[in-house]
């Protein structure tokens, strides 16, 4: 075993050799001979030279040729490179009747060091699970008999990405473009934790499609003159490139990899290394770097001056924790740097972040100040009559954002909404109504209340409280009514959102018994009210009483002839009383909310109200079946909301998801594809603080319509982004993460992964019961997909008892959702069938059937999936009956997905052969 001090020599030679390959070939004797190394360093880094100079001499092990020497399958070909770690082959297999090429690592005891077999055994176990499109993984690896170490990679044809860029000339926006595919392969490496170590040009190819590769996470990558696209190999860190903790021997972390991509980008941008630039000037800004307009790299000089010093200086920051915390937060920068919008990299200043907004907003910057000075002025007016008074309702947002510090109506950050955080801006707002409008108690009371509603409305309840209480405070002592049904609303949503509804209560009746007294009921502020007293009623358990109040403040509002804003305000309450109060009465409902969009002056009601009421038209008429119906009041809602809001409006996007899960219903996968896809742009565009639950959401419904399509190996990667978004917005002891977890674990089954699928469907089963009890119909959708990979395992018992597990839950709870129960019902027939149970099996497949029909699951996805099980079924153990059923099913598919979906090419298959 060679000893500590000569494998660092190597070790030390080699990322010395490193640097030698990245010089011009003119440049490099002079480097040689100005560079001061210690003799042993200098020595082996001379050996080295010489063997890339006559690549025959062997540093290889055996010290040998090994052209035509087996390890494992490979059959070694021409050497591609070599250094003081190891030597690089090309190297072929057989693969049936095709050939596989590959980039075959020869590692020596210079690279593995005393630990080097546990070491080398459990980095390549982690390199085997990478798989992504920007990634070059391991394909193969082992230990020869005489114990040498070996890997396999992939041959990568392509360039280097700064000689690349070189031969390209690509301006500042699309190296950014290119370089987001390398912060997607390291981003993607840290949540398999794998630490790349090394990031540098040569460690990036570009083929002649400007696809990207990131070579050898975990290892390093090896490259010379002659084979650089194809070559790898353990190394030691590359200076120029390393963290400063990394030349400080600190052990490797995210952080050195955060640092190696900014070090990456400055090279791209300014041809220089950080640890070069600032040898050679007294400032560490990017920008002045390239000022010259003889420099080479001049053309960035502007962009970099703009957003993109602050980018690369936050990466490149010399303590790991003053750079961004992961490669997703410096790629989504450099997102917001390419959509136009400010970067996080330092707090903006307000004329910066005002820029910023009249950049992408030109349209409605002067309606907002125009609103914003009105509002300063103590008009007070509604975020409604805002958007009346301006005409134009995507203006709407711009307005909305400026509310946020009506208090300082001439800061700017106001026009900055969902640009930065929300909780910033609140942050903000609420130091300064500490002593704003001291004069003006009644504009300070609106500001106490606007604030706290706007905490409330992101979520922060804790924040929100204080605010609202002051305000109520405030309303109180100078009697004025208006602000004390404000401050009395508030506080009953805010109650609603602490799940504390008979308090919610509490505040609607006294909000209701003011308006009462003073002679405003009914009204359409009443009306209004009277729909959060139903939710709050509802959700109290006292669903009779909601219906009960709806429809008396309903009659009276007809009694005297309210005004038709009013009218449409009480049908929405009892519209949502009724719904809330799942009485079956959908019937009722239905034309309760169709009557309220048939008033004549309906231009009277503002268009968020009409948008709900379209959504839950759409919902009924989802559940009793009628696809269509539901589809033309999704589509009327997202109509409006494309009116109403900015393209890129979070409320938009929540619309969008309505539309797109009607269109899954409706088995149009394209369609729904293409508005969750938008949807989810949209939220990513949004600051880490300002993301919700919805993101999550929206990750799940795109993996379902993926799913559908039958392409699960898209669909996973999506699921796993959901449940690390609803960990990190909610935390792992949450219902959604628990859902999330579910989830992955059924896409893991779907694609065959069974020890993993059953690992996270096994956690999530934990986590429902501790978070539920015993029984919950939540418990019992887990229970089913973990029943289901008993059956895929053949384990055919367990996945009886866990399906007549999940039906018993959903008869405790009363539970009646057809779907679900025709899945936990399709799963026992098939289980009965596989014991031997065939009749009781098709006995209960008709029955499923039969009453998947009368609650109006028969047509649309769901209803195809109970079509496919009973023909599988009839295929498996009834042959002879199958073809009718096949029949059945094939026109289910081809009604709903399309003739070229794999389940209808399958099902017409089948057809022929029955």
């Amino acid at each position: 075993m060679m000893d500590p001090e000569k494998i660092a020599h190597w070790q030390a030679a080699d990322a010395a050799f490193d640097q030698w390959l990245d010089l011009p070939y003119s440049e490099r004797d002079a480097w040689l001979a100005g560079h001061a190394l210690p003799e042993p360093v200098r020595r082996r880094l001379v050996q080295l030279i010489t063997a890339h100079c006559k690549p025959r001499p062997s540093l290889d092990p055996g010290g040998s040729d090994l052209a035509g020497c087996r390890l494992g399958d490979w059959t070694l070909d021409a050497e591609l490179g070599r250094g003081g770690m190891a030597v690089v082959y090309r190297a072929w297999r057989e693969q049936g009747m095709a050939r596989q090429q590959a980039a075959v690592k020869i590692l020596t005891l210079g690279a593995l060091g005393a630990t080097g077999r546990e070491r080398f055994r459990r980095e390549a176990a982690i390199l085997a699970r990478l798989n992504h499109p920007n990634v070059t993984a391991l394909i193969d690896s082992g230990v020869a008999d005489d114990g040498t170490f070996w890997l396999a990679m992939p041959l990568v044809d392509g360039e280097r990405i700064d000689r690349w860029c070189e031969a390209h000339s690509p301006d500042a926006h699309a190296i950014v473009r290119l370089y987001l595919q390398v912060c997607g392969a390291v981003a993607y490496a840290h949540r398999n934790l794998v630490i790349h170590r090394d990031i540098k040009p040569s460690n990036v190819l570009v083929d002649d499609d400007g696809h990207v590769r990131l070579l050898d996470f975990g290892i390093g990558q090896f490259a010379d003159a002659q084979g650089e696209q194809t070559q790898t190999m353990w190394r030691a860190l590359t200076p120029g490139y390393a963290a400063p903790e990394q030349l400080a021997g600190a052990p490797p972390s995210t952080a050195v990899d955060v640092y190696g991509l900014g070090a990456l980008l400055h090279r791209l941008l300014t041809g220089r290394t950080p640890q070069a630039a600032t040898q050679s000037t007294d400032t560490t800004r990017p920008s002045l770097l390239v000022r010259d307009a003889g420099d080479a790299y001049h053309r960035h000089y502007v962009p970099l001056k703009n957003d993109l010093d602050r980018v690369l200086l936050k990466a490149l920051a010399e303590e790991p924790e003053q750079r961004y915390a992961t490669a997703e937060a410096l790629a989504d920068d450099l997102r917001r740097w390419l959509d136009g919008q400010p970067v996080l990299a330092q707090k903006p200043k307000l004329g910066y972040r005002v820029r910023k907004f009249a950049t992408r907003n030109k349209i409605g910057v002067a309606a907002g100040v125009l609103l914003a000075l009105s509002l300063a002025g103590g008009i007070g007016a509604t975020l409604w009559q805002a958007q009346q008074a301006r005409q134009e309702a995507e203006r709407a947002l711009a307005a909305r954002n400026f509310m946020a510090q009506l208090f300082e109506a001439s800061d700017p950050d106001v026009a900055q909404g969902r640009v930065i955080s929300a909780r910033e801006l609140l942050d903000q707002g609420a130091h300064q109504i500490r002593t704003a409008f001291s004069d003006t108690p009644h504009l300070r009371a609106e500001m106490l209340l606007l604030i706290g509603d706007l905490y409330r409305k992101i979520g922060e309840t804790k924040a929100a409280a204080p605010l609202l209480r002051q305000g109520l405070e405030l309303a109180e002592s100078r009697r004025d009514l208006d602000l004390r049904v404000q401050a009395r609303t508030s506080l009953g949503q805010l109650h609603l959102d602490e799940e504390r509804p008979a308090d919610a209560v509490a505040e609607f009746e006294t909000a209701a018994n003011l308006l009462a007294s003073s002679g405003r009921v009914p009204g359409a502020r009443h009306g209004l009210l009277m729909r959060d007293m139903a939710t709050a009623l509802a959700y109290a358990g006292q669903a009779p009483s909601a219906i009960e109040r709806a429809e008396a403040a309903l009659a009276l509002a007809r009694k005297r002839n309210a005004s038709d804003e009013a009218l449409f305000a009480y049908l929405l309450a009892l519209g949502s009383a009724l719904d809330l109060s799942r009485t079956g009465q959908d019937q009722r409902t239905d034309g309760l909310l169709r009557e309220a969009l048939a008033l004549k002056s309906t231009d009277s009601v503002p268009p968020t109200r009409r948008i709900q009421v379209h959504l839950m038209l759409s919902s009924l008429a989802l559940t009793r079946g009628d696809h269509d119906e539901a589809h033309a009041q999704a589509k009327q809602a997202l109509d409006l909301a494309s009116r109403l809001y900015t393209p890129m409006s979070y409320d938009r996007a929540s619309i969008l998801i309505n539309s797109a899960l009607v269109l899954l219903h409706m088995g149009r996968l394209d369609a729904a594809e293409s508005e969750l896809r938008e949807s989810l742009a949209i939220q990513e565009s949004l600051a880490p603080g300002e993301r919700t639950e919805m993101l999550a959401a929206t990750y799940n419904n795109l993996a379902l319509a993926l799913e559908l399509a039958e392409r699960d190996e898209e669909a996973a990667p999506l699921i796993a982004r959901a449940r690390d978004a609803a960990s990190e917005l909610f935390g792992q002891q949450d219902m959604r993460y628990a859902i999330a977890t579910t989830n992955l674990g059924n896409s893991y089954r779907r694609l065959g992964r069974f020890a993993e699928a059953e690992l996270l469907l096994e956690q999530s089963l934990a986590l429902r019961r501790s978070l539920l009890g015993g029984a919950h119909p939540e418990i019992g959708h887990c229970l089913v997909q973990l029943a289901t990979l008993r059956l895929d395992q053949e384990r055919t018992a367990d996945a009886l008892a866990l399906a007549d597990q999940a039906m018993a839950l959903y008869a405790d709870a009363d539970y009646w959702d057809p779907r679900r129960i025709a899945t936990a019902r399709m799963l026992r027939a098939r289980a009965m069938a596989r014991l031997g149970r065939v009749q009781e099996a098709g006995e209960l497949f008709d029955r499923t059937v039969a009453e998947a029909r009368s609650a109006g699951v028969d047509n649309g996805t769901q209803w195809v999936r109970i079509l496919a099980a009973r023909a599988d079924f009839e295929i498996e153990h009834r042959p002879g009956l199958a073809a009718p059923m096949i029949a059945e099913a094939l026109d289910g598919y081809a009604r709903t997905f399309g003739n070229d979906h794999p389940g209808t090419r399958r099902y017409a298959a089948l057809a022929k052969q029955h």
